[in-house]
């Protein structure tokens, strides 16, 4: 997927590295909230041994450069989660959040979903925005499972059968 030089892209280790570690990193330091290389934030640090195959995709720059991320999990029962949406701020407001996340809708939808749902940091606003525009709604708040208790709203998106999002 690719438009104004920035592509979407399934992650490859010896392609992208440790961009995808960079781009959360320097969003978290934004934001000032803790980050580290190991736990919580491995999945970043080595995507290729947290997300199956073709199931963590990045933003690249028309440079090559990755921008942005996120990611997929099967979380059983007709269940997936959408993981790590991050982009630089260089990167914002050319549509890439909004890119990434359709991608991950349709490869949950076509993984056989019934239900997508991911959670986000009460700070990222701006996200919360994209979500809902994207038709996901909000429907809980949370302490997260990561060692600061970051307060998260959730959203989901549901499936009917056919794979149309239920209204």
């Amino acid at each position: 997927m690719e438009a104004d030089g920035y592509r979407v892209v399934p992650y490859d280790r010896a392609r992208h590295g440790d961009g995808p570690w960079r781009v959360v990193a320097a969003v978290f330091a934004e934001y000032g909230f803790p980050f580290a290389e190991a736990d919580y934030d491995a999945d970043v640090l080595r995507p290729e041994a947290h997300y199956p195959p073709g199931w963590f995709l990045v933003a690249e720059s028309p440079a090559g450069e990755v921008v942005g991320c996120v990611g997929l999990t099967d979380e059983g029962g007709g269940e997936f989660e959408l993981h790590r949406l991050y982009l630089l701020p260089a990167a914002r407001g050319k549509g890439l959040g909004e890119r990434l996340t359709r991608e991950v809708v349709r490869m949950a939808r076509e993984a056989g979903a019934r239900r997508l749902v991911l959670f986000s940091d009460v700070a990222f606003e701006h996200a919360h925005r994209l979500y809902e525009r994207c038709g996901f709604r909000r429907n809980r708040f949370r302490y997260a499972p990561d060692p600061w208790q970051s307060r998260e709203w959730g959203f989901v998106m549901e499936f009917e059968e056919t794979g149309k999002e239920a209204r």
